[in-house]
């Protein structure tokens, strides 16, 4: 049985899924990589007193752009095998359930 969790978060994946790997890339990468940019800039600024300027804006560019594909990737790999766990458990629970059911219908052909 899903846990209201697990069906909003079926639910929310297949929907998300079904656009596609690409379409979930091209909508988080760059979403994720001004998010970072503006965090790692901070970062940047406070703990090592980097000043503004060419590299330092090349630098942040590279390096949210580097994080935000990692964690873009790591996200759609982690959501699919979540998703994929919890359809083999409810397919799996689904035969033990067909399974209990046939031996009440008729216990002399039921398989062991």
């Amino acid at each position: 049985m899903l846990s209201p969790e697990e069906k909003r978060f079926v639910r929310s994946w297949e929907e998300q899924r079904r656009g596609g790997r690409w379409s979930y890339y091209l909508l988080y990468v760059p979403v994720a990589a001004f998010i970072c940019s503006l965090i790692l800039s901070i970062f940047l600024y406070l703990f090592f007193q980097v000043t503004l300027g060419a590299p330092f804006l090349w630098f942040v560019f590279a390096g949210s752009l580097t994080l935000s594909l990692i964690l873009t990737l790591s996200a759609w790999r982690n959501n699919e095998r979540k998703f994929r766990k919890i359809v083999r458990r409810e397919i799996e629970e689904g035969r033990i359930k067909d399974r209990e059911q046939a031996t009440d219908k008729d216990p002399e052909n039921a398989n062991p």
